[in-house]
């Protein structure tokens, strides 16, 4: 059993341990780029959210209701009426019971609320599953970036 809460930006320490955990996934699955993955660091990567006031990021984990462990964690912000969800992470043990639709379909919601007309997501072309994830929850393929090694 878990519960869906949001955390303040201040209580982002929480989530560091699974985002090393998602650093990883991604460091693994990346054919070509796995050392862009291998060379994030968290401070870094999440002191960018600290220019966002609170009314326009929204941090919110999940957590096991028994023993308090974070089984996953979404970080979105909006600006006018673009929305975007930075990081979504379920630990790999967590997955497949419903944690990540929850946590998105909150997102979704919040963003909706706050007068966003358009949600992105930006996904890694090597993760499959999780572009199937986010297809089943409506998104659509726009563009794909593609880099020099």
């Amino acid at each position: 059993m878990f519960v869906i809460r949001d955390i303040t930006f201040n209580q982002i320490l929480v989530i560091k341990e699974l985002w090393e955990k998602n650093r990883k996934y991604h460091e693994n699955i990346s054919e070509h780029f796995g050392r862009i993955y291998s060379n994030l660091v968290f401070e870094e990567r999440i002191g960018s959210f600290k220019f966002f006031d609170s009314e326009h990021i929204k941090i919110s984990i999940a957590e096991d209701l028994c023993d308090g462990k974070i089984l996953g964690y979404c970080i979105s912000t909006f600006k006018e009426t673009q929305g975007e969800t930075h990081t979504l992470h379920v630990d790999v043990n967590e997955r497949n019971k419903g944690i990540g639709k929850r946590l998105m379909k909150s997102h979704i919601k919040w963003m909706q609320n706050n007068g966003c007309t358009s949600i992105t997501i930006t996904v890694a072309v090597e993760n499959i599953s999780t572009i199937e994830f986010y297809k089943a929850l409506g998104f659509k393929a726009n563009t794909l970036e593609m880099r020099l090694k």
